[in-house]
């Protein structure tokens, strides 16, 4: 049973790996402190997923919605070879026709609450 919530952003706890290729992710950029930012947390098949804005889930919706995916090599320049996509750097498996569904259903589920992000 998938989970979702939504939590104040605390820099300590919540990271953007979605945009960037870095491993630890970013901190998102200083916004107005009285507009409380949030984040919405997705928890399903034992992986959270944590995301700081509605186009984050979108991507992460058509994402799992293709059951095959285009090859992910590119061009980096040879500079920094470790750097990985966010979906490259999800646990193995959890693209599998099984839990691939299971995760479609928990992000579309949490879609619905996007709305207040």
């Amino acid at each position: 049973m998938a989970r979702v919530w939504l939590e104040l952003f605390d820099p300590k706890q919540h990271a953007d790996f979605m945009s960037t290729s870095h491993v630890g992710g970013v901190l998102p950029e200083k916004r107005n402190n009285l507009l409380p930012k949030k984040v919405l947390c997705v928890e399903v098949c034992s992986f959270t997923f944590q995301f700081l804005s509605e186009p984050q889930l979108q991507e992460a919706i058509s994402y799992f919605s293709k059951k095959t995916h285009p090859s992910t090599r590119e061009y980096n320049n040879g500079l920094e070879h470790y750097w990985q996509k966010w979906f490259e750097r999800l646990p193995p498996g959890l693209v599998s026709t099984g839990k691939r569904q299971k995760v479609l259903a928990a992000l579309q589920k949490a879609k619905l609450i996007a709305g207040s992000l």
